[in-house]
């Protein structure tokens, strides 16, 4: 309803916060919203407010991605990472690009170890996909990368 009515209010930085946006709250909320048993909530609120702007996948605070910031942001315990790294699939999938970002892997030691596998996991991919060497050569059957990632069900 309140989107509805104030659109733009997505696009609106916070002074006191540091100019954060709305999808920074929800993010950092993630964990007060596990504890009310709405994990579904957490996501949706995230996934909703993607959906709303296109944008809203290039926000950055004091230079940090949404996915650097998601992975910051995500406690290091049990109790809400399949939660946390849903939101961080999420946001990986808004904007993959944001995973090339040094400080994502510099710091990585310091995240939980779901987080840490699934960011290694997709800068590997990440480094594949930019090498068009690689991209552009086939396999014995004459299939590309693509190919192979699309008659496998691969994300891309």
């Amino acid at each position: 309803y309140l989107y509805r009515q104030y659109p733009d209010a997505i696009n609106h930085a916070t002074k006191i916060t540091e100019g954060r946006y709305p999808i920074h709250f929800a993010i950092e909320s993630i964990e007060s919203i596990i504890r009310r048993d709405n994990t579904a909530a957490a996501i949706d609120i995230v996934r909703f407010l993607l959906d709303c702007d296109p944008n809203q996948k290039l926000i950055q605070f004091e230079g940090w991605s949404l996915l650097r910031f998601a992975c910051e942001r995500i406690e290091d315990n049990d109790s809400n990472i399949e939660t946390g790294i849903k939101v961080i699939k999420l946001l990986f999938d808004a904007h993959p690009e944001a995973i090339e970002d040094n400080r994502i892997t510099r710091h990585l030691h310091r995240h939980h170890q779901q987080v840490q596998a699934f960011i290694n996991t997709e800068i590997v991919y990440a480094r594949q996909a930019n090498d068009h060497r690689l991209m552009m050569t086939t396999d014995d059957h004459g299939q590309l990368p693509l190919h192979r990632a699309l008659q496998y069900n691969v994300r891309l």
